[in-house]
């Protein structure tokens, strides 16, 4: 009747999961909450393409963004038109074969787009891609 109290049964060879999942529930909550500040991108509705060419950015491109009331973007950081060629020109130096992607808002006018693109191929950027969204619908 008695209860049997420490001692005699020696090392215990189970392992202890315990700190091991309390490790991954707080790297799991970092990533939860670090993950959607990664993003690159100001939110601009892009177009939509017929067939655009399949390709996504994943750090490779130098994003320009251009929103909705015309407001220019690198990156995150707002910048004007007149210091853009140098800004490209600075991120173009720390790795020549990247290109700069532009991200128009649908609801700009093409003036507004052609602009940025003018301005960058003065410079003597000749790679420029533009970002669209592919159609939804059943294809």
């Amino acid at each position: 009747m008695g209860a049997k109290l420490g001692g005699g049964g020696g090392a215990v060879n189970d392992i202890n999961v315990t700190p091991l999942i309390d490790v991954m529930l707080v790297l799991l909550i970092i990533f939860m909450v670090v993950t959607p500040m990664l993003s690159n991108n100001v939110n601009v509705t892009l177009p939509t393409a017929a067939s655009p060419t399949p390709g996504q950015d994943k750090g490779q491109h130098i994003v320009v963004s251009v929103d909705a009331d015309g407001a220019l973007y690198m990156g995150k950081s707002p910048i004007e038109l007149d210091a853009l060629v140098d800004e490209v020109n600075e991120e173009y130096r720390k790795n020549p074969s990247r290109s700069v992607l532009i991200r128009g808002d649908k609801d700009l006018l093409y003036g507004q787009v052609r602009q940025v693109m003018d301005t960058l191929g003065e410079s003597g950027m000749t790679t420029v891609q533009l970002a669209v969204d592919k159609p939804s619908g059943g294809e």
